[in-house]
């Protein structure tokens, strides 16, 4: 008897008891949201904000659930509780809610929540979406094409802010500071300016400067991430006692916008947050637009090891090789694989000569990369060191200059150049050979050239330009079928090998039409295509939408309205 007493209470000693909590539940909704279980995501964000009633993020996390779920109506009633009585600072939520009204398609509230959010928030993260969002919702209602003066205002601070960070990227720190610090005089809330501050005084060692730029931020908005996470770096540099703290506050945290979630992620890993920027890695390699920055797989693989995933880095890094088999890194670690597994080698993060350039703050970013210009590459390939040969060509992307081109074909026949930069020049050529006549403004000319330079050309991609050809043949003239062909062998080379599945073909051409058709500035709506083809509204928007992400079709119709008008 006595010896099956203390069998019962060694089991009950050993019972583990559950801290139910609000950061539980968050975990759990995350773990449920990486394996695309929204239903169990969605109510374990709702046990979070019954234990945390107060906390924004957690109203947050339950309306970004709900809108990828389509439920819209649901997700805006959230959002309107938020700033009605959780946090009213957050005005972002009405740029979220614009959002969810053009998924319903009721373009006027969207148009008016868009206007609220840029009112109260002019130059806030989302100004720059905002914007493109404002566009369309005035096609689709078809209004004149024009901005409000908020837009316009919004417009050149954007533009500012885009050459300062150029100005960083570039090294050249001291005229960005100029920059930003005229920025702020003239605007003292404009976060993005100060966040960009901190990170170019940081740069240069002025520690105290960035500290003041990053107090500035959080005191007028404590949950900036961009300044919480600048907060964490600084706070690590100074071995200071709040870190602890400050890291469990971005552990808590999940970012929906992509933007975040680098930042987010780059953090983690410069602070030794390993398992905290593996996740929030992963989440991005789920992006359509980030498929071909190896040095995103490579930043995963790295934070697997860390964790002692090495099988996971041992695939990522092999799909590395297997789309840029010259890829200097990733060969490397697959040759010291078994160092990298008895834990005798420790992956970097480090991907080549590349610095992790998310660090900036990118509110309004439009894709550009920091490589040099064609003046400055040529240059450093005749008269820089072996170093800085090596650098510029592994920083730089070529963009169609024949100039650039020739030098490199000369480059590579140099006798005397070592077998490392002899690899790093011909990757660049077989770049070209791949991205050849692909322009972020103009559409390809040269289509024949363009199909030609793709592997194989698949009968499946040929039906869906002819379905819009046969479609449109007496709407359109034959500039306008040109175009559609070469948008559509633009995304095909741009997203390669990666290609979505063609499950409705006609959604495909139906979703070219109608984005071929803004940039030839005509009339012409969702439901009108929707009718043409025979397929839902719905399924022609998430299509335009993906090849609008990955070519950029906003800035075609920029550009064919500015050429358009200069001929005018």
């Amino acid at each position: 008897m006595n010896e099956y007493k203390r069998k019962v209470e060694d089991t009950e000693r050993k019972v583990i008891t559950l801290k139910l909590d609000a950061n539980f539940f968050f975990e759990r909704a995350v773990r449920s949201l990486d394996h695309y279980r929204y239903d169990k995501a969605l109510k374990y964000f709702e046990k979070a904000v019954e234990y945390e009633p107060d906390n924004p993020v957690n109203h947050c996390n339950m309306a970004g659930i709900l809108s990828e779920m389509g439920k819209y109506e649901a997700s805006n009633q959230v959002l309107q509780t938020i700033m009605d009585t959780v946090d009213p600072s957050m005005v972002e939520c009405h740029f979220y809610k614009a959002n969810n009204y053009a998924n319903m398609e009721q373009f006027e509230q969207a148009e008016q929540e868009l206007l609220t959010y840029l009112d109260q928030d002019r130059h806030g993260q989302f100004a720059g979406e905002a914007e493109e969002m404002m566009d369309l919702i005035r096609h689709e209602m078809k209004r004149p094409a024009g901005s409000s003066p908020a837009l316009t205002a919004s417009a050149t601070a954007t533009d500012r802010l885009d050459q300062a960070r150029e100005l960083l990227e570039q090294g050249e720190m001291e005229a960005a500071c100029a920059m930003l610090n005229q920025l702020i005089e003239e605007q003292p809330d404009l976060f993005a300016a100060r966040n960009n501050l901190a990170v170019a005084y940081y740069q240069q060692g002025m520690l105290e400067l960035a500290a003041e730029q990053v107090g500035e931020v959080l005191k007028q908005d404590p949950s900036n991430l961009h300044a919480l996470c600048n907060q964490a770096i600084l706070s690590y540099y100074h071995e200071d006692p709040a870190l602890d703290q400050q890291l469990e506050q971005l552990r808590r945290v999940t970012p929906l916008h992509q933007e975040h979630q680098l930042k987010l992620a780059t953090t983690m890993a410069m602070l030794g947050e390993h398992q905290c920027a593996y996740h929030h890695f992963r989440r991005l390699l789920r992006h359509d637009d980030l498929m071909k920055h190896w040095e995103m797989y490579h930043y995963t693989a790295a934070a697997a090891c860390y964790m002692g995933k090495y099988d996971e880095a041992e695939k990522l890094w092999k799909r590395i090789l297997r789309f840029e088999p010259g890829a200097e890194v990733p060969a490397f670690y697959l040759d010291h694989l078994q160092e990298v597994r008895e834990g005798t080698l420790t992956p970097s993060y480090r991907y080549g000569v590349q610095k992790m350039s998310y660090f900036y703050t990118r509110e309004q970013s439009d894709g550009r990369s920091s490589e040099p210009n064609a003046a400055q590459f040529l240059h450093v390939l005749r008269h820089g060191s072996e170093s800085e040969q090596l650098h510029a060509l592994e920083s730089y992307v070529l963009d169609g200059d024949h100039e650039v081109h020739t030098a490199l074909r000369q480059y590579v026949n140099r006798p005397l150049i070592s077998e490392e930069l002899r690899h790093a020049a011909e990757r660049l050529l077989r770049q070209w050979a791949a991205n050849q006549s692909l322009s972020p403004d103009e559409l390809i000319e040269d289509i024949e050239a363009a199909r030609m330079s793709l592997p194989l050309w698949d009968e499946r991609w040929q039906q869906i330009i002819e379905q819009v050809t046969i479609q449109s043949h007496k709407r359109y003239d034959s500039r306008f079928n040109h175009d559609v062909e070469a948008l559509w062998i633009e995304f095909i080379k741009r997203v390669y090998p990666e290609l979505p599945l063609l499950h409705h073909p006609e959604g495909w051409a139906a979703a070219l039409e109608y984005l071929v058709a803004r940039i030839h500035r005509l009339p012409l709506t969702y439901d009108e295509v929707a009718q043409h083809y025979g397929v839902s509204v719905s399924i022609i928007s998430r299509y335009a939408r993906r090849i609008n992400r990955v070519c950029n079709v906003q800035q075609k119709v920029r550009y064919a309205q500015a050429k358009s008008t200069q001929g005018s």
